[in-house]
């Protein structure tokens, strides 16, 4: 509910193109995610998930008819997805979208602008990095160990068949928007059969990507690197404590926030203030 209230507000607002405001304001479309599927299906099994998705599906659209009523706008022509999530699912510790992970030890390769405020404090933890190929003066790539725990299967477990199966049931009883997947092959016993796939599941599918999997990599400095449990340790045992309290000289001091009904914040008043709204009580430093 929060996530589609939260999707839905935002087109109430204006962008500055007047082209994609006439188009925002008819299809009102958003885009409600779901990610962790695998490990997911490793918990609860596939039929859980598809009961989910029917029902959740089924809950979102109960909702936009609701809010859409009270707002006095149309309803979404799409509202729900599967993005690619390859960042965001990671803070917190889900596998990304309905991918299926690279391996339980994997690098993480992440890009970063070369004066990204970012890249000093990983240099000083212990973290690789390195000039991004054919972006060499622009971007940087840090490399960042991950264990993914026990329990979920790996792409090494699964068929390309079977990451296509879960992209048409998240097709079927989820998004109406179009699924984001890519789907890893081996290309020597599963290339061939690539042409027949598409063929089958052109019609359950809006789009569907392919990616070899190769033991050097499709391309350098790819986003996710299977490592073995040595190797991982190996990195892990080079990294100290990671600190972004300091930023280019200036100290950021993290506890300057809204803990509770209280907050703390730096305050040098240039006029007469007479009111706050919605804080009760507040720490003047």
């Amino acid at each position: 509910k929060y996530a589609y209230l939260c999707a839905k507000t935002v087109t109430l607002g204006q962008t500055h193109w007047a082209e994609t405001n006439r188009v925002m304001l008819r299809n009102r479309r958003i885009g409600c995610s779901m990610s962790g599927i695998a490990q997911f299906v490793a918990n609860r099994g596939v039929g859980e998930l598809r009961s989910w998705m029917d029902i959740g599906y089924g809950h979102i659209q109960k909702l936009d008819e609701k809010y859409s009523n009270w707002f006095a706008i149309p309803k979404s022509i799409k509202t729900t997805s599967i993005k690619p999530s390859g960042t965001v699912s990671l803070l917190a510790g889900a596998t990304p979208g309905i991918h299926f992970p690279e391996s339980r030890y994997y690098i993480r390769r992440m890009r970063l602008g070369k004066d990204s405020n970012l890249v000093a404090p990983l240099e000083k933890a212990g973290y690789k990095i390195e000039p991004a190929f054919g972006s060499e003066e622009t971007t940087m790539v840090v490399e960042i160990p991950v264990d993914l725990g026990e329990g979920v299967r790996t792409l090494d477990d699964v068929s390309m068949w079977e990451q296509l199966s879960m992209a048409a049931l998240a097709q079927r009883y989820w998004a109406d928007n179009q699924v984001s997947c890519t789907v890893t092959f081996n290309p020597e016993t599963e290339g061939s059969q690539i042409a027949n796939a598409l063929d089958i599941y052109q019609y359950q599918l809006k789009g569907i990507s392919f990616l070899p999997r190769l033991d050097a990599g499709a391309y350098q400095q790819m986003p996710y690197q299977s490592i073995d449990e040595e190797t991982y340790k190996s990195l892990v045992k080079k990294l100290s404590k990671l600190n972004f309290g300091r930023i280019k000289g200036e100290e950021i001091v993290v506890e300057r926030f809204c803990d509770n009904d209280v907050c703390e914040i730096d305050f040098e008043p240039t006029e007469k203030i007479t009111s706050f709204i919605g804080v009760r009580n507040w720490k003047w430093k």
